[in-house]
């Protein structure tokens, strides 16, 4: 994702121009929203505090778009032997590896 929040429809597992279509959650009330209950590290809750403030999302908001970005980086690591490539606008490439 660049500055614009712009993503790469080629970054995308379905190839699509929006976000992964994702099947309804198993469980999922007639909203087709699911209740969970998630244990946060320190620094788990650090970070969500610093983006929702950063964004103005909400945490659940955060936490949502969180996993649907995590979707889309899995599936470019799959395709790329579980790397992923950023090149910064300077030329530099750097390589990130998700431990």
């Amino acid at each position: 994702m660049g500055k614009s929040g712009a993503v790469r429809s080629d970054a995308l597992p379905d190839g699509g121009l929006g976000p992964p279509s994702m099947p309804p959650a198993v469980g999922a009330a007639g909203n087709g929203l699911t209740r969970m209950t998630v244990n946060l590290n320190r620094q788990a809750v650090q970070a969500l505090e610093q983006v929702s403030s950063a964004t103005g999302y909400s945490k659940t908001d955060s936490v949502n778009r969180a996993l649907q970005i995590y979707a889309i980086i899995h599936a470019i690591m799959e395709r790329n032997e579980g790397v992923l490539r950023v090149a910064h606008l300077d030329g530099e490439v750097e390589r990130i590896y998700l431990v």
